[in-house]
């Protein structure tokens, strides 16, 4: 039994069983890092539905893309090129593969230039901000894709691998950066691209190593030394940023966690709607930025808020919150208007904020208030509906707003001043069907009724 188990598990992890031969591998991986007429027109053709895919929001589309996207042989082929020491290769593969992206931002600035859709879809904000998860996306994709191209039986774990590490969207999104001239696209997309590419490469390079491919010779010992020293060079330089990068990323995907956990904590969970929030982590100082739908705090209130933010490990970290929600950029409330269109939730709670708001808007205890500045007469005021059960005479509506307004028993307001406090009372409701009565009577006699 326990020769079985060891056996099995030898086996398992024995990644050279069921490899293609090692010259065999080295040559598919150089073949698929080639430029040729048909991958330049693969590529094109790849661009196009990427481009389209990201304009119109359509996943389908943009996995079709990745799946026939040739960007992934000259990565996998720098990887193979640092492992066996093979300059050529390293020079033909970096040269094939900035081709390849320059061709990609190329045609794509220009589709997106062109295209009468400009406004960015959630597909294409999504690759502008890459994650920790992106990293180890990369790093996984670019194990199964060299153990894929090493394998004397082809499987489907290069297409997989072509749509999971995503290489061709973010180049499409530097386009879209550069045709619409928004530079926040151009940088962190291309960010996004050159993390992917380097962690594959980094990937291809450890599985290149364990299956111990051989390694290119040269004649002249120094030439191989020189190359040798070169390619050591290479990867220091490339590792170092990898190890950096993902160290980062971990920190700002902790900070974010948190942040978001310290939002729902101490605003949602307690009944406040947040419109706006931007959880910024590359500025100095790092900050949380949030306004509200209609709620406003004191000093007192907003310092209570900040020493919440060490209870969540956010020491150091800004708290800015926005008093006038409205204050937002037009930019601003279209992100608003997205991620509350996606989210049921927050709509339902919004609209039932904005009727509240509504309400307290129209209540005769605030109308009071304004009412007294206009005219310090005015005691007290009711609002109501009135309904008519015989519409038959002539003027009257279904449906009527009615008004009571009560001045001093004493000084009654005079006719000018009705017609002041009417003119307000009907702007102020927003309504033409307004009818006003006051209590006493205005001061011209019997009558009663000012405005309808």
């Amino acid at each position: 039994m326990e020769q079985q188990v060891n056996s099995f598990l030898k086996k398992l992890f024995n990644l050279r069983e069921g490899a293609e031969e090692k010259q065999t591998i080295i040559e598919n991986i150089k073949d698929d890092a080639d430029f040729s007429s048909a991958r330049f027109w693969t590529l094109v053709f790849a661009i196009g539905l990427a481009s389209i895919g990201l304009n119109i929001n359509s996943i389908p589309v943009i996995i079709g893309a990745m799946l026939i996207s040739p960007l992934m042989g000259p990565i996998v082929s720098i990887g193979l090129a640092l492992s066996i020491n093979d300059w050529g290769l390293m020079r033909r593969s970096f040269r094939n593969l900035l081709t390849l992206v320059i061709i990609s931002i190329v045609i794509s600035s220009i589709y997106f230039a062109i295209s009468p859709i400009s406004n960015a879809q959630s597909e294409l904000l999504a690759r502008t901000q890459p994650t920790i998860f992106d990293v180890l996306i990369a790093i996984f994709g670019g194990i199964a894709g060299f153990i894929g191209v090493s394998r004397v039986k082809q499987s489907n774990v290069i297409p997989g691998v072509a749509i999971a590490t995503a290489l061709m969207p973010p180049l499409c999104t530097v386009g879209y950066g550069l045709g619409t001239l928004q530079p926040k696209f151009i940088f962190g997309a291309l960010y996004l691209f050159l993390i992917n590419s380097i962690f594959i490469c980094l990937s291809a390079l450890l599985v290149a190593k364990y299956l111990n491919l051989p390694k290119k010779e040269y004649p002249d010992e120094n030439k191989k030394k020189q190359v040798r020293n070169i390619i050591t060079a290479i990867i220091f330089i490339i590792t170092i940023p990898a190890i950096y990068l993902a160290v980062t990323f971990v920190d700002q995907n902790n900070f974010n966690q948190n942040s978001i956990k310290f939002i729902e904590t101490v605003f949602e969970n307690k009944g406040y709607v947040i419109v706006y929030k931007n959880i910024s982590y590359n500025t100095e100082p790092k900050f949380i930025e949030l306004a509200f739908l209609s709620d406003r705090f004191t000093e007192d209130q907003i310092n209570g808020f900040e020493d919440r933010l060490l209870d969540f490990g956010l020491n150091g970290i800004e708290l800015r919150i926005r008093q006038d929600g409205f204050s937002l950029t037009e930019e601003e409330w279209q992100e608003v208007l997205k991620e509350v269109r996606s989210d049921d939730e927050k709509l339902l709670a919004m609209e039932a904020k904005l009727e509240s708001e509504r309400q307290s808007f129209q209540s005769p205890a605030r109308l009071l208030d304004e009412a007294r500045s206009i005219n310090n007469k005015v005691t007290n005021i009711a609002i109501g509906d009135v309904s008519y059960g015989n519409l038959e005479e002539e003027g009257l509506d279904k449906e009527a707003l009615v008004a009571l307004v009560y001045a001093t028993s004493t000084i009654p307001l005079n006719l000018e001043e009705g017609e002041v406090v009417t003119s307000w009372l009907t702007a102020r409701l927003s309504t033409d069907n307004l009818i006003v009565n006051f209590y006493p009577p205005l001061d011209i006699g019997n009558a009663n009724e000012v405005g309808r």
